[in-house]
């Protein structure tokens, strides 16, 4: 029982991290000019961490689909404390 509220608990806070920075790096609030450019390769990270939520529901898969979720979670991670200066290149 805990081990299902600690996956979905997961799964709800790591989804809203990587879709809202896929479609924050996806969208053209961040280009350095004035042209409109849409990066939607963004957005693959995003569909990575959907196959691993939805291999989570076979049983079989489940410990993979967790891994493949922590993929895109912590590039999203290293992204974000590479640019607030916590961590160096």
């Amino acid at each position: 029982m805990i081990e299902k509220m600690i996956r979905h608990s997961w799964n709800v806070i790591s989804g809203l991290f990587v879709l809202g920075l896929s479609l924050w790096l996806s969208g053209p609030g961040i280009a350095e000019s004035d042209i409109p450019q849409y990066r939607w390769y963004f957005m693959l990270w995003f569909a990575l961490w959907t196959i691993g939520f939805i291999l989570q529901f076979r049983p079989r898969m489940k410990w993979i689909g967790l891994f493949i979720t922590f993929i895109p979670t912590l590039y999203y991670l290293i992204d974000v404390l590479k640019a607030t200066e916590v961590i160096s290149y």
